[in-house]
């Protein structure tokens, strides 16, 4: 019984208020790092996607230059048939 009176000394409003503060500050912890993990994600993918653009502007170029190359060779061979 002197246990029971115990435990109840500590279910006063402050303690469980207090505990409640506790685990609300937790689940902030917990969903703060998730937001920062996908937030990093969302980084990453970005800078990802920044690098695929600079590669495909640059692979661009060498189409275009290729496609002058082969239209001067094949204007060269048509002039050369005839």
């Amino acid at each position: 019984m002197k246990n029971i009176l115990k435990f109840q000394n500590y279910l006063n409003f402050q303690n469980l208020t207090f505990f409640g503060l506790l685990i609300l500050a937790y689940q902030n912890f917990e969903s703060r790092n998730k937001i920062n993990e996908l937030n990093s994600n969302i980084e990453y993918a970005l800078f990802e996607l920044e690098e695929i653009k600079k590669e495909t502007k640059e692979a661009n170029k060498y189409a275009k230059s290729a496609n002058t190359m082969a239209f001067s060779i094949f204007s060269e061979i048509e002039n050369d048939k005839k």
